[in-house]
């Protein structure tokens, strides 16, 4: 309760026109109290209204700062915190930073410490910052065609050790990407077939070795090239009995894994062939070098690749099992 000597002088103080605020902060007493005091002082005073029209119309104020911060902000107190800290942020000059606060539901605390502590960054942060300037500098000298690998190795003359990983990482949050070589892989649209026999005929069960040998070609992309693999492949084992490596596609590589198979099997007599209808298992100088070894050729037809169906499933399965985990 206030003494008679408090009520009094807040009235003469107001009665002098000292400002309401400054005598409640003098006094330390609350508006409310002050109105209330000047209404029984003077009931027709104008400043003087009852404390229940006083708690009304301060409710009613404090409801229009609340809906006009929902709206200006665009949060509410169910609002995740990173957003309701960013919105008293941005707002914090047209609305008190307690009105921010109380509406939306946040500690005081919770919020300046957000706002007035240092982020740090970690030390791999820092090295990402750094190592990315690099990266795009060393990736657009390239003309964009250099991957991990190649960056790492200029990073590395530049005397930065890390890791093709971590370079890949930061080349996808930079959104690079190295253009690499296409194979050159022949298409039954680019070309138009011949009609060569399939003496195979889907019989991929033999009852000895050296009846029939199938053959494939496929390319493996090792770090930025391409290379291809021909293999042959005898049906009575499911054996790789010959297999080439080359860097280019063409009849010499099947010609030397043939005649490398042909070898290794003695020379053998009454053998079908069997194969696609690539360019370089129906050149010339391929079918001339088969029919001089008295080798019999097959074909798949064109746009069948079940006719070569054993080939197919060996470059499947190696490519599942090698080529993703290695290459």
């Amino acid at each position: 309760m206030y003494s008679n000597e408090i009520r009094q002088r807040a009235i003469d103080l107001h009665a002098r026109g000292t400002p309401v605020p400054e005598i409640c902060s003098c006094l330390g007493i609350g508006r409310s109290t002050l109105y209330l005091w000047l209404q029984q002082a003077d009931p027709n005073h104008p400043k003087a209204i009852p404390r229940k029209e006083y708690l009304e119309k301060s409710e009613l104020e404090r409801l229009r700062k609340e809906n006009k911060i929902f709206r200006t902000c665009g949060c509410t107190p169910s609002s995740p915190l990173p957003d309701k800290l960013r919105a008293i942020d941005q707002h914090k000059d047209e609305f008190t930073v307690y009105r921010l606060c109380k509406t939306l539901d946040v500690l005081k605390s919770t919020y300046y410490h957000h706002s007035l502590r240092s982020p740090e960054k970690t030390q791999i942060q820092l090295m990402d910052e750094q190592l990315k300037p690099l990266i795009a500098d060393i990736f657009k000298k390239s003309r964009e065609t250099f991957g991990a690998r190649r960056i790492r190795i200029k990073l590395r003359d530049k005397g930065y050790k890390t890791s093709e990983k971590r370079i890949n990482r930061l080349m996808k949050e930079m959104g690079l990407n190295a253009i690499g070589p296409k194979p050159m892989l022949n298409s039954a649209n680019d070309r138009v077939y011949k009609y060569y026999p399939n003496k195979l005929k889907g019989k991929f069960l033999t009852d000895s070795p050296n009846e029939a040998w199938v053959s494939d070609i496929t390319y493996v992309k090792i770090d930025e090239a391409f290379v291809y693999l021909c293999v042959v492949i005898d049906l009575y084992s499911r054996k790789v009995i010959a297999y080439r490596v080359s860097k280019n596609i063409n009849t010499d590589l099947v010609k030397r894994t043939f005649l490398e198979a042909f070898e290794a099997r003695g020379y053998p007599v009454g053998l079908i062939f069997h194969s696609d209808q690539g360019v370089q298992y129906t050149s010339y100088a391929f079918r001339t070098l088969l029919r001089s070894k008295g080798v019999t050729l097959s074909y798949s037809r064109p746009g069948t690749p079940h006719d070569n169906a054993v080939a197919e499933s060996f470059f499947a399965s190696i490519k599942k099992e090698v080529f993703r985990k290695y290459f």
